[in-house]
């Protein structure tokens, strides 16, 4: 025979002390908190509603217009973000470079603006490349690894 002595009755399962903890959970939110919870749930929904339906709608050119090139130099000293450089640099590519920042290993990158299309994009690089101070040109992009199989 099983008694309940010695048994704690925090471990005893009853059903209406259940309900009533969850009722006195209950009467403790007041009016204007239940309201607030329910406004920050609807905020939040509608948010995350915004956020899905602007991915991927920039347009793709504008895309292209902006695109960045990692530039290696052969001096590893050399300043690129001088402005007479970068207007040099500009006149023979044939649209318009603009520093941003260097990079580890000695590397800068730059934007690329009004470029239209990869083509465009390609021609800058060969450009680029033709200079004798520049080691080596390359996109600036996200890569992204793929397991192996």
């Amino acid at each position: 025979m099983l008694t309940n002595k010695g048994v704690s009755r925090a471990f005893l399962y009853n059903p209406q002390t259940e309900k009533h903890a969850f009722m006195r959970i209950l009467n403790r939110l007041s009016l204007p908190g239940l309201f607030g919870l329910i406004f920050l749930i609807g905020c939040t929904t509608a948010a995350n509603q915004a956020a899905e339906n602007n991915i991927g709608q920039q347009p793709l050119p504008s895309k292209l217009q902006m695109q960045q090139l990692i530039i290696k130099f052969r001096d590893p000293n050399f300043d690129p973000a001088q402005d007479d450089y970068l207007q040099e640099l500009s006149r023979d590519t044939q649209t318009q470079l603009i520093y941003l920042r260097p990079m580890s290993g000695g590397a800068h990158v730059f934007r690329v603006m009004d470029t239209s299309d990869n083509a465009q994009l390609i021609t800058v690089i060969q450009r680029l490349c033709k200079r004798p101070e520049i080691l080596y040109v390359e996109q600036d992009k996200m890569m992204r690894h793929q397991k192996v199989q």
